[in-house]
């Protein structure tokens, strides 16, 4: 990819988070309040070897662990699963023409009433057995594994200091990160010391993704 459509999708990537951040205090309701404004002391960011230029970047090499992994899996799983509608439905459930948000009004209603806060506590995740299915994947052949951090809808799938928008503060009511790295090392996984350490979760993050090695 070239630099000028890296730097585009990191633009668009932004405006989308300043979007789904605006939208955010009205989505949670009137029994969680969200921080409106994020300080760096909530949970400060991790130092690490790069700086925010191209020139540091492009000293990143693939992880040793990466070049021999020939298959992993990777669970793309958040609270857009409850309706079970595809991919950005956080997004797509608030235009009227679209698939997913046709689909919204007849199984919720209408999102001003019914929105995506409301598809978020009704997802329970109460049959979750991340150690089972870590031993599943394992069995599978999978040498390594990815877990969704956060997706479009700005929902933090651990116990996230900066904001309320979270699976131990809604929803599940659980720690889904910090569970998924728990059955990871129970599976004799190694964490990816490339990727960002999450004070609350104490496993490997990248801004969308906690990654794992499994030995």
């Amino acid at each position: 990819m070239e630099t000028k459509n890296i730097a585009g999708t990191i633009r668009l990537c932004f405006l989308h988070v300043v979007f789904l951040s605006a939208i955010t205090a009205s989505a949670l309701g009137d029994d969680v309040k969200p921080t409106m404004l994020i300080g760096p002391d909530a949970e400060p960011m991790q130092t690490g070897k790069f700086a925010p230029t191209w020139k540091s970047l492009e000293q990143y090499q693939t992880p040793e662990w990466f070049r021999g992994a020939k298959f992993g899996i990777w669970a793309h799983w958040g609270p857009q699963c409850e309706p079970e509608q595809g991919d950005w439905y956080a997004r797509n459930m608030y235009f009227e023409n679209e698939r997913q948000g046709k689909l919204h009004r007849e199984n919720y209603g209408h999102p001003s009433k019914a929105g995506f806060k409301d598809v978020i506590n009704l997802w329970k995740a109460e049959n979750w057995d991340p150690e089972k299915l870590m031993a599943l994947y394992k069995r599978a052949g999978a040498q390594y594994f990815v877990a969704l951090a956060n997706h479009h809808d700005n929902f933090d799938n651990f116990d996230s200091k900066y904001q309320p928008w979270n699976s131990v503060n809604m929803g599940p009511k659980k720690d889904l990160i910090g569970g998924w790295a728990k059955a990871a090392r129970v599976s004799s996984a190694a964490v990816d010391p490339l990727s960002v350490t999450s004070p609350t979760a104490t496993t490997s993050l990248t801004p969308w993704a906690m990654n794992c090695w499994l030995s």
